[in-house]
């Protein structure tokens, strides 16, 4: 058995692989306790894996705790993913490859895997929003990051003074300021995502369009564009990369 984990800027999301399916699956989210902690309260009673395979872009306590607690109680190591320059049929245009989020990086992938050699556009919507264009030859044309909807609400929180924190109703048309800025956060993210990657496709050419992540299922019914919704893309990427 394969334990593959997403661990995010807010939630870490797992699952376990074998012989080449997902079975058990969990998420939870971080940040109230220590990482082994977490740990052993959320992963303490899986069945010992043969294999663990991370991708994190919480940082280096985040992996050097996790690695430590996987030592410790089930003596495998942890095999974290890192971007290169080349891996699985992709190629990085980033100057300096491990620059790149590894999770952007296991995305395209999957990307990659899923489709097979055709131009395509990979976005993915959690507490960042990134979109990558991958050509046909898996050469990376590069991307964009932009805030996602919890980042965009926060900010307009945290630097105005007459906007309170407060859950309200994604509309296009509120009628409240709560309301207004769910509606605004996520029809923000969605005319950001069809507007890029029309941008892209311009230059680039067209392609399939691939979205995962988080807010993605909240997203997807407010575009406009044809897109295949994937929420275990970043397991696929794991798993090609695990299994290669």
């Amino acid at each position: 058995m394969i334990l593959l984990a997403d661990v995010g800027n807010s939630r870490v999301k797992w699952v376990t692989c074998e012989r080449g399916e997902f079975r058990t699956r969990g998420q939870a989210r971080h940040g109230d306790e220590s990482w082994a902690d977490w740990a052993t309260r959320h992963w303490g009673n899986l069945p010992r894996p043969a294999q663990v395979s991370i991708v994190s872009v919480a940082g280096a306590e985040a992996r050097a705790t996790l690695a430590d607690w996987v030592r410790r109680t089930w003596s495998t190591e942890v095999e974290f993913v890192v971007t290169t320059a080349a891996a699985h049929g992709v190629r990085n245009a980033y100057a300096e490859p491990e620059r790149m989020g590894a999770d952007r990086w296991v995305a395209m992938i999957a990307a990659r895997a899923l489709l097979g050699p055709t131009t395509c556009y990979v976005v993915d919507c959690g507490t960042a929003l990134t979109v990558d264009a991958l050509a046909a030859d898996g050469q990376h044309r590069g991307g964009v990051i932009v805030p996602g909807m919890r980042l965009m609400r926060e900010a307009l929180y945290r630097e105005t003074r007459q906007i309170p924190s407060e859950t309200g109703e994604a509309r296009l048309f509120g009628r409240s300021t709560r309301d207004g800025v769910w509606g605004g956060a996520l029809y923000a993210v969605a005319s950001a995502i069809d507007g890029i990657i029309d941008r892209m496709s311009a230059e680039h050419g067209p392609g399939a369009r691939l979205l995962t992540g988080g807010d993605a299922e909240t997203v997807l019914p407010c575009l406009r564009g044809e897109y295949r919704w994937e929420p275990d893309l970043i397991f696929q990427g794991l798993r090609v990369i695990a299994e290669g």
